[in-house]
């Protein structure tokens, strides 16, 4: 079974913030390490007229450069996925990990990136309502909604699909994987 990493919305519309730009940082040291079969990376973009935007009137990541993707993660990512909403999780998606799991479906994913209590939750309870295992590497995520946001995003993720998926832990080697 391939290792296959989730990178979630690290764009430079995101990592304006002093914890995301730290995050950016700590993603990008992980990518730099190969320890990953294939990594996939979502990209969110925020349009005119979005639920985003009518409800919240958020206007952030409209930009070409805004929706870039953290510098120096280009080359580490197989895949890049855009969204407009929370989660990436869908049929077109599921097919896309087969496919990089040389066809088999995949029994886990592992997932990094923002925001902790936003598309992180939803994506990894998206997978686990698809039958695959999110195992969510809590060190390399975050939310730009600060750590109180972060942190009820843990506790949610604890509740929908187990604390066992949450790995709070530095991962340096392939072992490290072997959750």
């Amino acid at each position: 079974m391939k290792k296959i990493l989730l990178v979630v919305d690290m764009q430079k519309g995101f990592a304006k913030y002093d914890q995301t730009i730290k995050l950016t940082v700590k993603i990008r040291k992980l990518l730099e390490r190969e320890l990953f079969d294939s990594v996939i990376a979502t990209r969110f973009l925020n349009d005119d007229n979005s639920i985003y935007e009518k409800l919240f009137g958020w206007k952030g990541l409209k930009t070409k450069e805004d929706r870039e993707l953290a510098d120096g993660y280009e080359k580490y990512v197989d895949y890049v996925l855009d969204k407009s909403v929370y989660t990436c999780v869908n049929s077109n998606f599921i097919q896309k990990l087969c496919q990089l799991n040389d066809g088999v479906y995949p029994k886990e994913v592992f997932i990094v990136g923002v925001d902790t209590d936003c598309c992180v939750l939803a994506i990894a309870t998206g997978l686990f309502e698809c039958n695959i295992r999110p195992i969510v590497l809590t060190k390399y995520c975050d939310s730009n909604g600060g750590p109180a946001s972060h942190d009820a995003g843990l506790l949610c993720m604890k509740r929908l699909i187990g604390k066992n998926q949450l790995v709070d832990r530095e991962i340096l080697l392939k072992e490290d994987l072997n959750i």
